[in-house]
C-alpha cells in the first residue's frame, strides 16, 4: 500500500529558488569528482540553511560510514566524528526507525530538550535551532539520511518550506539510488583493474560512496599478510578506532576536494599497529573520467620496504630548523603531538608552536597534507 505521507498537498508558490538548477546540479553529482558536495551547498543556500549532510549511517553500532557535507569546517567535522555525536543525535535516533518519506523538521523531536549534555553543548556552540531531515533509503543494517541545518538567527522550518523541499524528494531518491550502482559494469571494473595493476604499490580504488571497488594484486597480498588493515563490508577497517575516524575524515575531504592551481591535494596517514612497522597510506582524489565518477585512490607502502626520510634530509629539502625537522620526522613515523612532546622532552605547546611554523613555511594547513608532501619528495 502506498505511503499516504507522500501525498502532502503542494501549492504553486511552494517552489524553491532556481528549482530546475537544483535538480540539474543533483544529477550532475553522478558525474562530479566531489559527488554530492556541490548539490548540498546549493541546497543549503536555497533553503536559507547553514550546513547540510548526506550520510550513510550504520544502525548498530551507530556510526557514520560515509558522508558528503557542505558548510561544516574540518575542525567541527573532526570533533563531531571523534566524539561519536551521531550516537546522541536526536534526528538520527528517530530517523533509523522510519521508512523513506518526505522532509520533516527536527524541532518536534526536541520537545523534551536535547538528549544529553554533549548534544546540548553541540547545539549551543553551533547556534543550531532546527534541521530539515529526509530518510532517503533504508535497509536492515543502514540508513541514508539527508539533513539541512538552520541556526537560531535563520529560524525554524515552516510547513510551506518543507513542502517546497518535498518537490526534490523523487529526484534525490532516484539520484542516490543511481549512485549505488553507477559504474559497476564488469567492463568498467576490468579496465580499472588493469590500470591499478600498473601502480607499483598496493593500490585500492574507492568509489565516491567510500566503497572498495578495485584492489590490485599487491593490495590483495597486503590485506592477506598485514593485521593493520582489513576490509569489512567493502570498507576499510582498522584496529584502532581513532585511525578509523581519521581515515573517514581524510576520504571525506578527498572526495570533496578540487584541484587548485593545477595541484590536487592528497593526504597521508601513518598507520601504526603493535610492534610491526607502520603502513603509509596515501589518499588521492580521483577526477571524473569515462571509467569513474570521482572517488579516491588509496596506495599503501609497508615501512619495511622503504626508507623513511630523517630529520636531516627534511631540514635540507624544506629549509626547516633542526627542531622543526625533528617534529616532521616524528609525524612521518606516525607519532601524535603528545607522543612527540613526551619523547623529545618538550611541552605539547612547544611542539604545536613548531608545527605552526612548519605549516607557515611549507604552505600546508593539515598534518596529512604535510606528511604526504614530505613522503612524496623524500621517500626512497
Amino acid at each position: 500500500m502506498e505511503d499516504q505521507s507522500l501525498h502532502r498537498a503542494l501549492k504553486p508558490q511552494d517552489i524553491l529558488p532556481d528549482e530546475s538548477g537544483l535538480i540539474r546540479c543533483l544529477y550532475e553529482s553522478l558525474q562530479h569528482q566531489a559527488g554530492f558536495h556541490d548539490f548540498l551547498a546549493k541546497l543549503t543556500s536555497a533553503v536559507n540553511g547553514c550546513a547540510a549532510q548526506l550520510s550513510f549511517i550504520r544502525k548498530s553500532p551507530r556510526a557514520i560510514e560515509h558522508i558528503w557535507q557542505a558548510g561544516l569546517s574540518d575542525e567541527f567535522l573532526g570533533w563531531y566524528l571523534d566524539n561519536n555525536m551521531i550516537a546522541h543525535d536526536a534526528v538520527t535516533n528517530h530517523a533509523i526507525t522510519q521508512q523513506p518519506g518526505l522532509f520533516s523538521a527536527a524541532l518536534p523531536l526536541l520537545a523534551n530538550g536535547p538528549p544529553g549534555d554533549d548534544y546540548d553543548r553541540w547545539e549551543s556552540d553551533q547556534s543550531m535551532l532546527d534541521s530539515a531531515w529526509l530518510v532517503i533509503d533504508v535497509s536492515d543494517t543502514h540508513i541514508v539520511l539527508l539533513t539541512v541545518q538552520r541556526t537560531i538567527a535563520q529560524g525554524a522550518y515552516m510547513p510551506a518550506e518543507l513542502a517546497a523541499m518535498d518537490r526534490l524528494v523523487p529526484f534525490i531518491r532516484q539520484t542516490v539510488g543511481l549512485a549505488k550502482t553507477f559504474h559497476q559494469h564488469p567492463s568498467t571494473v576490468q579496465s580499472l583493474s588493469a590500470i591499478a595493476e600498473l601502480i607499483p604499490e598496493a593500490a585500492f580504488v574507492l568509489n565516491n560512496r567510500g566503497l572498495l571497488v578495485i584492489t590490485n594484486q599487491r593490495g590483495e597480498q597486503l590485506l592477506t599478510r598485514n593485521a593493520g588493515l582489513s576490509v569489512r563490508h567493502q570498507r576499510f577497517s582498522f584496529p584502532s578506532e581513532s585511525t578509523q575516524k581519521t581515515f573517514l575524515r581524510s576520504i571525506t575531504r578527498a572526495s570533496s576536494a578540487t584541484a587548485e592551481n593545477g595541484i590536487t591535494c592528497q593526504e597521508t596517514l601513518v598507520i601504526n599497529h603493535g610492534s610491526a612497522s607502520p603502513l603509509v597510506m596515501t589518499i588521492r582524489p580521483l577526477e571524473h573520467s569515462d571509467l569513474l565518477t570521482g572517488g579516491v585512490l588509496v596506495t599503501v607502502v609497508d615501512a619495511d620496504t622503504r626508507a623513511f626520510p630523517d630529520a636531516a634530509a627534511i631540514a635540507e629539502y624544506f629549509s626547516l630548523s633542526p627542531a622543526e625537522a625533528q617534529v616532521c620526522e616524528d609525524l612521518v613515523k606516525g607519532w601524535s603531538l603528545k607522543k612527540i612532546a613526551e619523547q623529545r622532552h618538550k611541552s605539547e605547546a612547544t611542539v604545536r608552536s613548531y608545527l605552526k611554523q612548519i605549516f607557515h613555511k611549507t604552505g600546508w594547513a593539515r598534518q596529512g597534507q604535510l606528511i604526504s608532501t614530505i613522503l612524496s619528495a623524500l621517500l626512497r
